[in-house]
């Protein structure tokens, strides 16, 4: 049963080299995160209003976006 999905070829090398190095930079990017928040707690929020701000653009642009489309 098991040797039937080995057969099946999804993902090249390359592919997975270079998700390989991008789970490598998230983690790191990750645990400096998670070691300024232990410094400092304060900075959550920060790091909240980041990503509140980050999606807010994402929305405003998805919504131009559309609206040029039609």
């Amino acid at each position: 049963m098991f040797n039937l999905f080995r057969k099946l070829h999804y993902v090249n090398q390359q592919q997975a080299r270079s998700a390989g190095s991008g789970l490598l930079f998230n983690g790191i990017i990750f645990v400096l995160f998670s070691l300024a928040i232990f410094n400092d707690p304060a900075i959550v929020a920060y790091l909240v209003a980041v990503l509140l701000m980050i999606v807010g653009i994402s929305m405003l642009t998805a919504w131009w976006k559309i609206r040029k489309w039609r």
